[in-house]
C-alpha cells in the first residue's frame, strides 16, 4: 500500500519509488511480482502518469525491477547482505563524553582557533573578491585546474612580503601554497621519507596538532625541552639519527619565549652537522605589540636546512584554510617529482583576493590594526588579573594571542577548568602540549584571546576570580 504525502518536501515521484524499493528489500514485493502498469498506479493514487513512470524510471535504473516486452515491470532478484561479526549500536549523544556546561551556557572562550567576527576584513574582501572575479574571467582562469605549487600572482606578492616582513632569502618556486600547517607537515612527512631516518625533533611542551600530523605518518618523535631561551640546544642529540626538528622560533608554542640569537647560530650548526633540517613554524610572527617583528630563522641560514612555515589563519582568519611553505632547494627537487600531476588543493579565488590584499597595502594595515586590537585585549586581561599577581603569575613577552596563567598555590588544572566553566568561562589545559604528561606543571592554564572582544574581558576576569577564590 502507498501512502502519498501531498505536504511533504519530497517529490511525488519519490514516495512512490522509496515506497516501492522498501517492499522490495524488505521482500513483501517477492522476486517475479509483476507491478502495477503505469496508468492503473497513477489513477489508484491521483497523480500524473508521468510521476508513476519516473518512479519505475528510478527503479529501473538501479536494478530493482526489468522491463519485459508485453508483461510490464518484474521485481527482479535483490541479494540480502549477511551480517556478520559484532554489531554495533550507534552511540547516544555525549555517551562517553562529560558535558560540563550545555555549549550555550558558555559566554567566554578562551581559545586561540578562531577569532570574533568584527576581526575579519568583511569590506576589503568583498571589494578584491568583485575585483578578482573580472580579473579571473578576464584571464579563463576561473575554469582550469591550477598550478599546484598554487598561484603565480599569489606567490610572487607572498614574496615580496616574507623578504621584507620576515627577510625570507628565497625566489617564487620555492614557495608552496598549502591548506595550512597541517597539510604543510604532511607534505614534508612525504618529501622526508627518503631520509634514512623517521625520527622527528619536537619542542616540549610543543604544537599538539603538529605531533598529530607526525603520528599519522608513522614518524617517531623524541622531545627537546624549552626555557626562557627557547629549545635547549644543548640537549640536541649529537651525531644523531634524525631527519628533522620542528620548531616555533620566534613565539615558542605554547610558552612563548623567544629564541635567543645564539641558540639560533647553534641550532643551524647541529642542523648543518646531523644532515637534518629544522622545520620553522613561524605561525604568528606578525603579531607583536611592543617591538618590531623578530627576523625568521630562515633569513639567517646559509645551509638550507630550514623549511619555512607559515599560515593565514592568525592574521586573515582560520576558516579560510590557507597557509605555505618555503623549501629549500633539495626539498624542492623531491617536491616537483613526487607531486609531478597533483592540483592545487586551494580556492583560486581566495589566492587572488589575498594576493590583492598584499600587493596594494592593506595586508600590512590589517596586521596594524590587529596588533592595536590585540595589544588592548592583552593588556586589558593583564590590568584585571593585577591585583591577584601573588597568587597568578602571567606569561606573556606581549605577542601572539594567548597567554599563560601559573597558579602559586597547589592546585590541579582539571578543578581550575571546571569552576571556570560553571561560571560560564572556558579556559584550556596546558596538558594537551606535553608528550611526557607528568612533566606538565599541573597548576598552568592556557587562556586565548582572540575571541573575546575587549568590552567583555572585565566581566570574563570577574567571573574566574570568582570561580578560583579558594586558591585567590
Amino acid at each position: 500500500m502507498i501512502y502519498l504525502n501531498r505536504e511533504d518536501k519530497d517529490p511525488l515521484y519519490m514516495q512512490i519509488y522509496e515506497q516501492i524499493k522498501d517492499e522490495i528489500l524488505t521482500s513483501t514485493l517477492r522476486e517475479g511480482h509483476v507491478l502495477t502498469g503505469s496508468r492503473g498506479l497513477a489513477s489508484i493514487l491521483g497523480v500524473s502518469r508521468n510521476t508513476v513512470d519516473n518512479a519505475y524510471g528510478q527503479l529501473l535504473a538501479e536494478g530493482y525491477i526489468s522491463s519485459r516486452k508485453g508483461v510490464g515491470y518484474i521485481v527482479m532478484k535483490v541479494p540480502q547482505l549477511a551480517k556478520i561479526g559484532k554489531q554495533f549500536e550507534q552511540p547516544l549523544r555525549g555517551e562517553g563524553i562529560i558535558y560540563h556546561k550545555k555549549q550555550e551556557d558558555i559566554l567566554y572562550d578562551l581559545t586561540n582557533s578562531s577569532q570574533t567576527s568584527d576581526l575579519f576584513p568583511k569590506q576589503l574582501w568583498k571589494r578584491y573578491t568583485l575585483e578578482c572575479l573580472d580579473l579571473l574571467e578576464n584571464e579563463e582562469k576561473i575554469s582550469s585546474y591550477q598550478d599546484k605549487q598554487g598561484e603565480l600572482y599569489l606567490r610572487k606578492n607572498l614574496l615580496a612580503y616574507l623578504q621584507r616582513i620576515r627577510g625570507i632569502q628565497c625566489n617564487e618556486n620555492q614557495i608552496i601554497i598549502t591548506c595550512g600547517i597541517q597539510q604543510s607537515l604532511d607534505y614534508l612527512c612525504k618529501l622526508l621519507s627518503y631520509h634514512k631516518s623517521k625520527t622527528v625533533l619536537m619542542e616540549e611542551p610543543g604544537y599538539n596538532k603538529a605531533v598529530a600530523v607526525l603520528h599519522n605518518n608513522n614518524m617517531n618523535i623524541q622531545t627537546v625541552s624549552v626555557d626562557e631561551n627557547g629549545i635547549n640546544v644543548s640537549k640536541l642529540p649529537q651525531h644523531s639519527d634524525v631527519c628533522a626538528i620542528y620548531s616555533t622560533p620566534s613565539h615558542q608554542f605554547p610558552t612563548g619565549v623567544t629564541l635567543s640569537i645564539g641558540r639560533r647560530y647553534e641550532l643551524l650548526e647541529w642542523a648543518n652537522k646531523n644532515d637534518a633540517f629544522i622545520i620553522e613554524d613561524d605561525f604568528d610572527s606578525e603579531l607583536r605589540y611592543y617591538a618590531k617583528p623578530i627576523p625568521s630563522l630562515q633569513s639567517i641560514d646559509m645551509n638550507n636546512c630550514v623549511i619555512y612555515l607559515g599560515t593565514f589563519s592568525k592574521v586573515l582568519s582560520p576558516s579560510l584554510r590557507m597557509g605555505y611553505m618555503v623549501l629549500p632547494p633539495q626539498l624542492l627537487k623531491r617536491y616537483y617529482n613526487k607531486f609531478e600531476i597533483y592540483n592545487s588543493t586551494i580556492p583560486l579565488l581566495n589566492q587572488y583576493v589575498i594576493a590583492r590584499l598584499i600587493e596594494t597595502g592593506q595586508y600590512d594595515r590589517h596586521v596594524r590594526r590587529l596588533n592595536n586590537i590585540y595589544r588592548k585585549r592583552l593588556e586589558r586581561f593583564l590590568d584585571e588579573f593585577a591585583d591577584v599577581s601573588g597568587k597568578i603569575n602571567i606569561s606573556s613577552n606581549g605577542s601572539g594571542q594567548y597567554l599563560l596563567l601559573e597558579f602559586t598555590p597547589k592546585v590541579e588544572q582539571t578543578a581550575l577548568i571546571k569552576k571556570a566553566i560553571e561560571k560560564g568561562v572556558k579556559v584550556y589545559s596546558t596538558m594537551q602540549f606535553w608528550q611526557e604528561k607528568a612533566d606538565c606543571p599541573p597548576n598552568t592554564l592556557f587562556l586565548g584571546f582572540s575571541k573575546i572582544r575587549l568590552e567583555d574581558i572585565t566581566d570574563c576576569v570577574k567571573r574566574l576570580k570568582m570561580a578560583w577564590t579558594t586558591w585567590l
